[in-house]
């Protein structure tokens, strides 16, 4: 259960209703014990519950009228009819600065540069705010951001992850992601590819390539495992993952007993793992880069991963408290019986599974999906618990908004780059993240969206804001993994001696200054300064990262290869492209805050490159060895205490909250 539950000062006739259903479902006798074999499925465990929200179909309410000048777009007027409800007044929009910096580092996941801060400064009219919108949401960069997200649910990874935990070709798979966020694929499309594409007619290599969304599952090659254990497991991981992906539903809760609190009962679990059951991979997949089944990608001639249907129709066994050696009930693929089904003309395989999820009749997936979408921008849902739309999860802070969303996104073709558009070009979005005593009497977790968005960070974000305001970031986008520095010995401490993963072998040139959506991800040790900002380990599928702000993230960025190497760039740059202090001060923080610095803060700044110059005219030696961290070359033309002085002017720079925080 995610996210603060209780005592909150919103919500009340929602949260009273959802504790409501947990005191009636404790006493309706859902006893979580497997079903008999033999015996029937038991009674659905809403018989004497109210229906759980998430289950009633959405429907699009008109927005609540408002007077007002404030409203931009009709997220405003569901979000302002909450505000005033509560007494709250929306905030003042951001800064032209801070906004077109919001802006950048949400849809591209970079910052924006000074020329786009000094342009829309001079200009933040909502005629040059679209057409600033509208430009960043076709850069390559929107693609490669949507996919960081995505890769993350897909539990995209480079090895195998059991036993020797083997490379794995599947980086054309995130080709595919990427290409489809930027070229604005339909979400139905993409869902059908990914689940089905090569039971689509004449699939194509990139609708079958797609499927590797099934095969970035673990999978090992001990040969001493219990086969059907290993085949229940890759089941369960891939039942898991769609449902939180498409249904926001904790389905595997039902693999040993019906669900405790959600009308999933452990038949409907075996019925939807039958769907998965019914692939030509085998349990042991020799831990090879092209296990098959695979298809080779004609532009890179790469194999990669992809998914192929059996012949016989797709059935299960439901396995008795969980059990992979207690075979119950044989079921045949469906979906859950107290959801909508499968249309008559549907076949029941994964292809009839994808349509249903992107059908008008099924509930969940345009709110999951819509809802997921928010949180990459405000930082958390509309629904905080992403992957629980269950009645154990949290109920929606704005229902009626989040089924308008749904509804807009169904009926706009599942056009993903309109959904952001709308969402960046309402009022609600473009406040600023100032919050005043009353709103944090009120509304302290801004669960009314009472002001903007203003959260750390992601991993993969920090480190390629810091490769981007240096100059140093590689633009390049799609090709294979890449290994940018890591610490000595990072594979070896978990290898096996036969792994071909044993040895971290770093690149050198480019690769070591590629986007971090890039970085070769081993799942038995992961890249380490990513994991250390939350990052997931990719061994199953996450829709929702933690948040945490440690020392260690400190260390990481004042100390770290790539963050040193990123500030003595960035002080290169202001050395060579500044004359004065104040100026060079300035350079930086154009890059970093989007911002030039006040009077005060330039003093401050000033006052720690004095120091530091005094420092490393004093230890040349010292001055030498931090100017020559990282494999990029040190300019000969300036003196080397000179620019020791100004990397850490730059690293601090880089170490402020305010450049950490987006």
């Amino acid at each position: 259960m995610g996210g603060r539950v209780f005592g909150e000062k919103r919500g009340r006739g929602a949260r009273a209703l959802w504790v409501a259903g947990l005191m009636a479902l404790a006493s309706s006798g859902c006893s979580g014990k497997p079903t008999p074999e033999g015996s029937p499925p038991p009674p659905s465990p809403t018989t004497s519950v109210p229906p759980i929200w998430s289950m009633v179909p959405p429907k699009r309410e008109e927005p609540p009228a408002q007077t007002d000048n404030w409203s931009k777009n009709p997220i405003d007027e569901f979000v302002l009819q909450k505000l005033t409800a509560a007494g709250l007044e929306p905030a003042a929009q951001a800064t032209p600065a801070r906004l077109v910096r919001r802006l950048a580092l949400d849809l591209t996941g970079l910052p924006p540069t000074p020329e786009d801060v000094q342009a829309f400064s001079a200009d933040p009219s909502d005629a040059a705010y679209g057409k600033l919108v509208d430009r960043l949401l076709n850069q390559p960069a929107f693609g490669e951001q949507r996919a960081r997200y995505w890769l993350d649910v897909a539990r995209y990874a480079d090895t195998h992850g059991y036993h020797f935990d083997n490379y794995r070709s599947v980086w054309p798979y995130r080709e595919y992601v990427i290409q489809a966020f930027a070229t604005n694929k339909p979400f139905d499309r993409f869902t059908i590819e990914q689940l089905a594409g090569d039971l689509l007619p004449n699939a194509t290599v990139e609708q079958r390539t797609a499927t590797g969304f099934i095969r970035n599952a673990m999978s090992t090659t001990e040969p001493g495992i219990e086969q059907d254990e290993y085949a229940a497991i890759y089941a369960k991981d891939r039942v898991d993952t769609m449902a939180g992906a498409w249904l926001g539903l904790t389905v595997g809760c039902a693999s040993c007993h019906n669900h405790k609190y959600d009308p999933i009962t452990q038949r409907d679990f075996y019925a939807l793992s039958a769907f998965f059951r019914n692939t030509t991979q085998p349990v042991l997949d020799e831990n090879r880069e092209d296990a098959v089944p695979s298809v080779l990608v004609p532009p890179s001639m790469a194999p990669t991963l992809v998914t192929a249907e059996k012949a016989e129709p797709a059935t299960a066994f439901v396995l008795v408290r969980g059990r992979h050696d207690a075979p119950g009930e044989k079921v045949t693929a469906a979906v859950p019986a107290s959801l909508p089904q499968l249309a008559k003309n549907e076949p029941s395989n994964r292809l009839g599974l994808a349509r249903w999820l992107m059908s008008p009749e099924q509930p969940l997936t345009a709110r999951v999906v819509v809802n997921r979408f928010w949180s990459e921008l405000f930082g958390a849902g509309i629904v905080r618990t992403l992957s629980d739309f269950g009645r154990i999860g949290e109920p929606p802070s704005h229902p009626a908004l989040l089924d308008w969303l749904a509804v807009e996104f169904r009926e706009s073709g599942w056009d993903v780059k309109h959904l952001f558009r709308l969402m960046v070009m309402s009022a609600t979005y473009r406040q600023a993240a100032d919050v005043s005593a009353d709103k944090l009497q009120v509304d302290a977790d801004n669960r009314l969206f009472s002001r903007g968005p203003r959260f750390r960070m992601d991993a993969e974000m920090v480190r390629d804001f810091a490769l981007a305001a240096s100059g140093l970031l590689v633009k390049t986008v799609g090709g294979p993994s890449v290994k940018p520095y890591q610490p000595p010995n990072i594979w070896e401490v978990v290898a096996l001696p036969e792994s071909n993963t044993l040895t971290y072998k770093q690149d050198s040139g480019d690769a070591l200054y590629r986007r971090s959506l890039y970085t070769f991800w081993k799942r038995q040790a992961p890249p380490p300064a990513l994991q250390v900002f939350n990052a997931p380990s990719r061994e199953q599928s996450v829709v929702q990262r933690e948040r945490t702000n440690t020392p260690l993230q400190a260390l990481v960025t004042m100390n770290d290869v790539q963050f040193m190497e990123a500030a003595r760039a960035l002080a290169t740059q202001a050395l060579k492209r500044a004359p004065s202090t104040s100026e060079r001060l300035d350079y930086m923080a154009l890059r970093v805050l989007s911002r030039t610095l006040t009077s005060d803060e330039t003093d401050v700044f000033g006052a720690l490159l004095a120091a530091e110059s005094a420092n490393y005219v004093a230890d040349p030696s010292a001055a030498d060895a931090l100017v020559h961290v990282g494999e990029s070359l040190a300019p000969t033309d300036i003196a080397p205490a000179d620019l020791a002085a100004w990397t850490l002017v730059a690293n601090t720079f880089l170490n402020l909250d305010e450049a950490l925080t987006k």
